[in-house]
Formats: C-alpha cells, sequence, structure tokens
C-alpha cells in the first residue's frame, strides 16, 4: 500500500479527554521549548508547569486535541467564558489559551485547524469576541492570528512575570489579541 504524504495526512480537532493528558502535557511540552532561552531565567520554568497544569484549565475551559494519523499533535484550551480564565477578559468573550503544536507537526494547518475549532465553538455559543493572550517572540503564533483577523487590544495586556509572581525577573508583555465576531468572516 503506498504510503501518504504528510500533506495529505487529515487533521481532526475533538475534545480532550483525561486519558489524553500525558500526549497533550508532552506536545505543550515540545512546543513551548523553544521560549526557554527566550523568557528570562527562571520565567520559564513558571510559565511551562502553568501551561501543563491541564487539570486546571479542563475545570474552567474545554481542552481540545488535534490528531494526525492516530497521534495528538496539537492542542488549545478553548473558554466559553473568557472570565473564567482569571488574566481580566470581560465576561461574554469566548477565549482560548495555551495552543501548541509539536514541532514535527508544524506547517502543515494542525494551528490553523484547532483556532478554526475554538472559532466555531465561539460563533456556536454566539459570543461577541474571540480573545487570547500572546507575546512579541511568538512569532509564527502572532502571523497566524493575525492573518485570521484577530487585532490588537492592549487595553488587556498584562505583565507575565507578576502574574506569575515571578521575583526579579525581568517583565514579559503579555499582548492582547480580539477578533469582533459580528464581522464577516475572513478567508
Amino acid at each position: 500500500m503506498p504510503e501518504r504524504s504528510l500533506t495529505s495526512v487529515p487533521t481532526a480537532v475533538r475534545d480532550a479527554t483525561p486519558a489524553d493528558h500525558p500526549a497533550i502535557r508532552d506536545v505543550l511540552r515540545a512546543a513551548y521549548q523553544q521560549y526557554d532561552t527566550v523568557l528570562p531565567p527562571g520565567v520559564f520554568g513558571t510559565y511551562l508547569e502553568d501551561l501543563l497544569d491541564l487539570d486546571d484549565r479542563a475545570r474552567t475551559g474545554r481542552l481540545l486535541v488535534a490528531e494526525r494519523d492516530g497521534r495528538i499533535v496539537g492542542a488549545v484550551t478553548f473558554y466559553r467564558d473568557a472570565a473564567d480564565e482569571g488574566v481580566g477578559w470581560p465576561c461574554g468573550w469566548a477565549g482560548l489559551r495555551a495552543l501548541g503544536v509539536h514541532p514535527a507537526a508544524r506547517g502543515r494547518g494542525v494551528g490553523h485547524e484547532l483556532m478554526a475549532a475554538c472559532l466555531q465553538r465561539a460563533r456556536r455559543i454566539g459570543a461577541e469576541v474571540l480573545c487570547l493572550h500572546s507575546a512579541a517572540f511568538m512569532t509564527d503564533a502572532v502571523a497566524i492570528y493575525e492573518a485570521m483577523g484577530f487585532r490588537r487590544a492592549p487595553e488587556f495586556d498584562f505583565e507575565g512575570t507578576a502574574h506569575f509572581q515571578v521575583g526579579g525577573a525581568e517583565p514579559v508583555r503579555v499582548i492582547a489579541y480580539r477578533l469582533d465576531l459580528s464581522e464577516p468572516p475572513r478567508h
């Protein structure tokens, strides 16, 4: 039987189960490892620990996974109400957090599929806005968000080292984006 090319393997996005948590942690660990040397000393470990706390996010949000060829290659957390994330979003906006794609699966539309799943859920529940936080050094992610029509919302930026209570570290600006869902979809 001929082998399918990597680009022809479809991506399926579904709700995660607790049994998926180890694979999700592996994906997030691999996806975010590149920021170990970008973030100030002491910040990356705390940030990664927070990203890997899936049980906490599953209590307030919905974990989604992207699978390709039967393997989890990406994940994101969707919030019906972004205020539940606890970082200052208004009530009634939908949100997403901790989108990660395994480095071996990048460039194949996995991140876009996860974003599309969050957008579809936000529209389905009638949210007026879909919002997220990122950082300027996450250039690939920011490019995807902006290409999808997300715009900066600096009034919701915050200082990451204070949020994660990392004393003595250089400040890390966490930047906010929003997509107004009343606008027509961008293609």
